[in-house]
């Protein structure tokens, strides 16, 4: 059972430091969005986060 619940689990996106890149914003499904300054600033001062960095790109594509 604890298996089946393993294989289940959902995925989020984070924030990973990229060599070239910087800070970057990991989707779950493996994309790479590139964080601006304003973004990077924000996540220093802990106002944001990735989810609600996910939830603003999301929003920017639908519009699209």
């Amino acid at each position: 059972m604890l298996d089946v619940l393993k294989a289940q689990e959902f995925q989020e996106s984070k924030i990973e430091d990229e060599p070239i890149l910087g800070r970057v914003l990991v989707f779950p499904g493996g994309r790479i969005q590139p964080l601006t300054y304003f973004e990077r600033l924000m996540l220093t001062l802990r106002l944001t986060d990735a989810k609600k960095l996910e939830g603003a790109y999301l929003k920017k594509l639908a519009k699209a």
